[in-house]
């Protein structure tokens, strides 16, 4: 237990993230507004300037049961985040709060705040829940942001991934967002519009793969044939498998535990060209993907065709690998499923 903390446990803690502009403080003000008058709400606000505002906008709305801490002049994603730690301790401290709030700068990687909240300094005080991610539908095919990988890493970490100012964006605009948040590897758990920051209050009580806590209904926002409604997590090095088939092709689908740790030259040597073990020769997968916890980092592989290439990845929920094969194709999967786990760090 975090020095500091005493018997504080496991207070549903969610992170709402986002770039610049995008109607975070907008949304958590919104939410205040709806909160229930019997609870107390604790808000950790983070502004990387030196002059802090969205804590005065916060403030200038606030109801009684909401203490706000705000955080200004950096930003609490940093690595080995000792701030950051500080701040949460303190403010669950001082509060003994029914619900935390956290929202990092525009341009945070909330990965570094989740890595902090599961780490041993606070994971027994927090219960973290779906990780939110509010983007402008408007400026999501904007090739200044696509290219951004601060905003590439806020969505990836998200559980949850919402288009805020839905009022201000052309039906074209919310069509091609829809398009764009299905396509996401690993997919979304809830996929929503949202207009003045009218967020549903009960995604706060989701849990990654789209599980509302016991008191709460399963979301009607997750997208159609996501699959992750209701996941059971696998076990450590005993992977979840799927299997599907049609239109002459076949498909195959691995879940891994988040304790599970990949050795990063033995994933990356498995999967990529020139052979994939177990489904035929260099040409046999016509689509890969893969996200693999390598330590502290992960990493993602994809493949597609004689293509393939591996970047960093902010997702922090579990492992997982993705094979789609021509069914002409004799692919092995119980033999591929050994050489991956052949491929866990001990």
């Amino acid at each position: 237990m975090g020095a500091g903390l005493g018997e504080i446990r496991s207070i549903p803690t969610s992170i709402v993230t986002g770039f610049f502009g995008v109607g975070k403080t907008t949304t958590i003000a919104s939410l205040i507004q709806r909160k229930p008058e019997d609870e107390k709400w604790a808000i950790l606000v983070n502004e990387f300037g030196e002059i802090g505002v969205d804590g005065a906008v916060l403030e200038g709305g606030i109801s009684n049961g909401v203490e706000i801490r705000e955080i200004i002049g950096g930003c609490l994603c940093c690595t080995a985040n000792v701030p950051m730690r500080v701040a949460v301790t303190e403010i669950l401290r001082r509060t003994h709060p029914d619900r935390l709030l956290i929202e990092p700068t525009g341009i945070g990687h909330p990965a570094g705040i989740l890595d902090e909240l599961r780490g041993p300094d606070l994971c027994q005080a927090v219960d973290v829940r779906a990780v939110i991610c509010i983007v402008d539908p408007r400026l999501v095919h904007d090739p200044r942001i696509q290219g951004a990988a601060i905003f590439r890493d806020q969505v990836s970490i998200s559980d949850i991934l919402i288009a805020g100012k839905a009022d201000l964006a052309s039906a074209a605009e919310l069509d091609k967002f829809r398009a764009w948040a299905g396509e996401l590897f690993p997919p979304k758990d809830v996929i929503d519009v949202v207009s003045k920051g009218e967020l549903d209050i009960g995604y706060l009580d989701c849990f990654p793969s789209g599980r509302r806590n016991e008191q709460g209904a399963a979301s009607r926002h997750a997208p159609a044939g996501s699959g992750n409604i209701e996941v059971v997590m696998p076990a450590a090095q005993l992977p979840t498998r799927k299997e599907a088939s049609g239109e002459g092709y076949k498909s195959c689908g691995w879940l891994f535990s988040a304790d599970d740790v990949f050795d990063r030259s033995g994933i990356t040597d498995l999967l990529g060209p020139p052979g994939l073990a177990g489904a035929g020769d260099a040409g046999a997968a016509l689509r890969l993907k893969g996200v693999f916890r390598i330590g502290r980092d992960w990493i993602l592989l994809n493949r597609s065709g004689g293509e393939f290439d591996i970047s960093d990845i902010a997702y922090r929920r579990d492992s997982r690998l993705e094979i789609i094969v021509p069914d002409s194709i004799a692919a092995d999967w119980d033999r591929l499923e050994l050489d991956v786990l052949s491929c866990l760090k001990s």
